[in-house]
This record gives structure tokens, sequence and C-alpha cells, in this order.
């Protein structure tokens, strides 16, 4: 013979299952948000300000154009190559001048062109 008791979770035990509720679901929204940036040719400098550090996944060459990726980085960073010295939103040429106003003549730069649409450029100097 068995016996069924309708319980609820007390309380306190509710508290516990919405947080750990709350908790799986950040870790599912990382996870997605990781795998859509793989997936999808997420862009880790998107966020890139003045003052900021980027590093490339690629040697970058001193002429002509090389593709690509860039990722926003920690400044104290071996991998940090390059500083942001302005950002230039609305465009994605790498052709453009617009980073030309940011650096004197002579003055040795790269210029970090995104992608998408709407577009933004990163004027950038090697780091030392």
């Amino acid at each position: 013979m068995s016996t069924a008791v309708k319980a609820e979770a007390s309380p306190s035990r509710r508290g516990g299952m919405v947080v750990a509720a709350v908790v799986a679901g950040l870790v599912v929204a990382a996870a997605v948000y990781a795998l859509s940036g793989l997936f999808l040719g997420g862009d880790g400098a998107r966020d890139a300000k003045a003052g900021d550090c980027i590093a490339s996944d690629k040697k970058v060459e001193d002429e002509g154009t090389t593709e690509t990726g860039a990722d926003l980085v920690d400044c104290s960073s071996a991998e940090a190559r390059f500083s942001v010295v302005a950002r230039v939103d609305g465009e994605n040429s790498t052709q453009s001048d617009s980073c030309n106003k940011f650096f004197q003549e002579k003055e040795e730069f790269y210029v970090y062109a995104s992608r998408d649409d709407e577009g933004y450029l990163l004027c950038l100097k090697p780091r030392a």
C-alpha cells in the first residue's frame, strides 16, 4: 500500500528553484551567443573604441590588404597588436581617408573595416 501526499515547495525552496532556472537560462544564452559568433562570423571588435587594444588572427602585412579577424583584448595582453586611436561609424572600406586626420604625415597606421552593412572603421596604430 502506497501513500501520496500533495506537497508544495517552501518559499525558500521555490526561491532556490528560481535562481537555478535563471542561472541555467543565462548559461544557455551565453552558449547560443558564443556559437552564433563562431558560425555566423561574429565580430570581436564591434565594441572597440579609442584607447582599446586589438588582436588580429593573422599577421597583418605592411602593404596591401590583409583579410583578418579582430578581437578586443586587454592592453596588457601579449596578443594586443594594435591600439585603437579612433572609430569611424558608417563606413566599411579600408580605402577610406577617414582615418588620415588622426595621424601625422608619414606616421604608420592601419585601418580595420567591419563587413556589416552599417559598418565602422577602426583607426589603429601598431603597439611597440
